[in-house]
C-alpha cells in the first residue's frame, strides 16, 4: 500500500524531537559488536518498535508471537478497512498486550485531504476498531508521515496524537531480511529516541518478520532495551515490579540480614526503591541492590518473632503488594531471674488471713509469665505481666491461737527462696469476738412513746 515516500527517516526524526545524538561505538553499524565486556542491559536507551498496515491473516499473528515469545512491547498502527476485512487478528494482537494505533481508513496521503475527508479517515478507523472489540489507543500515524496544519487540526479535534518515527527500516523496498536487520540496527544510537517504522501489512513483511528477532537480539546485546509508546507517542521506560527477598530465613537478635531489592526487568533509568528497611538506587540497566536490616537488640525475654520488609513506594518501579522477606528472629536474652519478697503477717483468732506472696524479675519479659510459689500453705501461681517486672498474690493463713509460736514458713519459686513469717494472734477469739462487737457503732433505739 505504500505508494511514495514524502518523508523520509531523517525528515521524522527532526518532526519527533531526540536527544543529543551520540556517536556508535566500533562495529556498531554492521554484525556484532566487539567489547571485550558485556554490556548492562537498557544502559544504552529505548526502542520502541511500530508495525504498520495491518492487519493481514498470513503476517500479523505469527508476529504476535513472536514479540511474545521475546517478550518485546510494539505498537500496531492499523488500516481501517483491514480492521472491518479481519476483526479477530485486531482481537487477538490487542489480547496479547499490545498498543493498536489508527492507520488511517484506506492508508490516504492526509496532505491531499479536506478536513472532512481527513475526520472521516481516522474516524471510521476508530469506529472499526471499536466494532472489533478493542479499545483502541488515541496513537494516529499518518501514511507516509504526511501531515499538515489542517490533518493536525483534525487529529486534534478527534483527541488523537500524531506519531511518527525516527528510523525507517524501508522494509517495504523488498530488502532482504539482513537488511532490514543491519539498517534497523545501525540507525539506532544509544540514549535518542529511537522509534522504529517496520511493517507487518506490505508485501515483504515476512522479511520483516524474519528480521525482527535477530534486531532484538543484537539490540539487547547492545545494551538496549525495548519500550512501548506511552500517551504522547514517546518511548516508555519500563516500570519493573521491586520485591525483597533476604539471604537467611533466621537470625538471633541483634544480628543483621542482608536484603537484596530486586527488580523483575531491567530499565533504562536509575530508580530509587523505598523499603521498611530503607532506601536503595539501583542504577540504569540493574536488577538489584542490597541493604542491611538489623533486628533489633534489647533487654526483654521474647518468643521468636517475624521481621518482615515491605517495598513502600519509589521512583520509576512498581511496589510488590505484599511484605516479603521473613526473617525470623531468634531472642538471645537469658530468661528473667525470679526472685521473692520475704513477708510477715499476724494470723487472726477469728478468720483465715491473706498473706502477701510478692516476685520480682530482674528483667521485663514480652509475655505473661507465670511463677509457681511453693509454701507449707499450698503452691500459689504468681502472674507476672508482659513488660512488668513485678507482682503478687495471697495464701491463706489459718485462724490462729495466741499460745502459737511464731512460725517461719519457706517459699520457694525454683532457685528463688523467702520466708512469710506468721506471728500468733495477740487476743483469744473471745476477746477478739468481745472487741469487735464493742467496736460496732450501733444505732440508737426509740424509746416507746405512751399514749
Amino acid at each position: 500500500m505504500r505508494v511514495r515516500i514524502l518523508v523520509t527517516a531523517s525528515l521524522a526524526a527532526l518532526l519527533l524531537p531526540t536527544g543529543p545524538a551520540t556517536a556508535a561505538p566500533p562495529g556498531h553499524a554492521h554484525g556484532h559488536p566487539h567489547r571485550s565486556h558485556p554490556v548492562v542491559p537498557c544502559s544504552r536507551g529505548l526502542v520502541a518498535l511500530t508495525f504498520d498496515d495491518g492487519p493481514v491473516t498470513t503476517v500479523t499473528p505469527r508476529l504476535v508471537r513472536v514479540l511474545r515469545r521475546l517478550q518485546v512491547p510494539a505498537t500496531f498502527f492499523m488500516v481501517g478497512s483491514r480492521v472491518a476485512e479481519h476483526p479477530e487478528v485486531v482481537r487477538l494482537v490487542d489480547r496479547a498486550g499490545f498498543t493498536i494505533g489508527n492507520h488511517t481508513w484506506a492508508h490516504t496521503d492526509l496532505t491531499t485531504q479536506t478536513p472532512r475527508q481527513v475526520h472521516h479517515a481516522l474516524a471510521s478507523t476508530r469506529r472499526a476498531l471499536v466494532a472489533a472489540g478493542v479499545e483502541p489507543s488515541d496513537l494516529a500515524r499518518p501514511p507516509y508521515g504526511a501531515i499538515d496544519a489542517p490533518a493536525r487540526r483534525e487529529m486534534s479535534d478527534l483527541g488523537l496524537v500524531p506519531v511518527l518515527w525516527t528510523i525507517d527500516s524501508r522494509d517495504w523496498t523488498g530488502l532482504s531480511s539482513g537488511q532490514i536487520r543491519d539498517g534497523v540496527v545501525g540507525d539506532v544510537h544509544p540514549h535518542r529516541t529511537n522509534v522504529v517504522l517496520q511493517h507487518d501489512g506490505v508485501d515483504n513483511s515476512p522479511a520483516t518478520l524474519r528480521a525482527v528477532p535477530q534486531e532484538v537480539a543484537l539490540l539487547r546485546q547492545r545494551g538496549y532495551c525495548f519500550a512501548a509508546l506511552d500517551a504522547a507517542g514517546r518511548p516508555t521506560p519500563p516500570v519493573p515490579l521491586a520485591t525483597v527477598e533476604a539471604d537467611r530465613s533466621r537470625i538471633t537478635e541483634g544480628d543483621r540480614v542482608r536484603l537484596v531489592v530486586r527488580l523483575d526487568e531491567p530499565t533504562s533509568r536509575a530508580v530509587t526503591v523505598r523499603t521498611t528497611a530503607g532506601t536503595v538506587r539501583i542504577p540504569a540497566g540493574r536488577q538489584a541492590a542490597a541493604l542491611w536490616l538489623r533486628a533489633p537488640q534489647d533487654q526483654v525475654d521474647e518468643p521468636v518473632e517475624e521481621l518482615t520488609t515491605t517495598v513502600t513506594g519509589g521512583s520509576g518501579i512498581r511496589p510488590a503488594p505484599t511484605p516479603q522477606a521473613p526473617v525470623q528472629v531468634v531472642d538471645d536474652d537469658p530468661a528473667p531471674v525470679v526472685s521473692l519478697d520475704d513477708a510477715s503477717v499476724t494470723a487472726s483468732p477469728l478468720l483465715a488471713t491473706p498473706a502477701p506472696v510478692r516476685v520480682r524479675l530482674d528483667r521485663p519479659s514480652s509475655r505473661d509469665l507465670p511463677v509457681v510459689v511453693r509454701t507449707p500453705l499450698g503452691a500459689v501461681t504468681v502472674v507476672v505481666p508482659a513488660l512488668a517486672v513485678e507482682a503478687s498474690a495471697t495464701v491463706t493463713v489459718p485462724v490462729g491461737r495466741p499460745t502459737q509460736p511464731v512460725q517461719e514458713l519457706p517459699l520457694r519459686a525454683g532457685d528463688a527462696t523467702a520466708t512469710l513469717t506468721v506471728r500468733p494472734p495477740a487476743q483469744t477469739w473471745r476477746e477478739a469476738a468481745d472487741e469487735a462487737v464493742a467496736a460496732i457503732d450501733w444505732p440508737q433505739i426509740a424509746q416507746p412513746r405512751l399514749f
